[in-house]
């Protein structure tokens, strides 16, 4: 179930417990390709440091063992990402620091940031 407050964000309801909604698109500052209304989405729950929330994104392309590399040793330090690792076809991914987007999204402000903090 979703919930709307007003000028606070989104927030979705998940077994008697509300957790504040995190569009990655916006924290990232990126377009949105293809998912802009939470229906043509997908959320992903994910908790860090005790607190969860829903991330939401346009689709998931499956899962993959991957080695990891640092991003902050090897380019620089980019908050709410912990690394990257090169896929098979040679594309880059980047790995998502779920506590560093938690905080990047409160910071952020707007709807993610409203909603983190009603989540704190």
């Amino acid at each position: 179930m979703l919930n709307r407050v007003a000028g606070r964000g989104e927030t979705c309801r998940l077994r008697d417990e509300y957790l504040p909604i995190v569009r990655l698109h916006e924290v990232f500052g990126v377009e949105a390709h293809h998912a802009r209304e939470l229906t043509d989405g997908i959320l992903v729950v994910v908790e860090a440091e005790g607190r969860k929330c829903g991330l939401f994104v346009d689709g998931l392309l499956g899962q993959q063992q991957v080695v990891i590399k640092s991003l902050e040793a090897n380019y620089r330090r980019v908050e709410g990402i912990s690394g990257a690792t090169i896929l098979g076809d040679g594309s880059v991914a980047l790995i998502i620091d779920i506590p560093g987007l938690m905080r990047l999204a409160k910071q952020h402000g707007g709807s993610a940031g409203s909603a983190m903090a009603l989540s704190a």
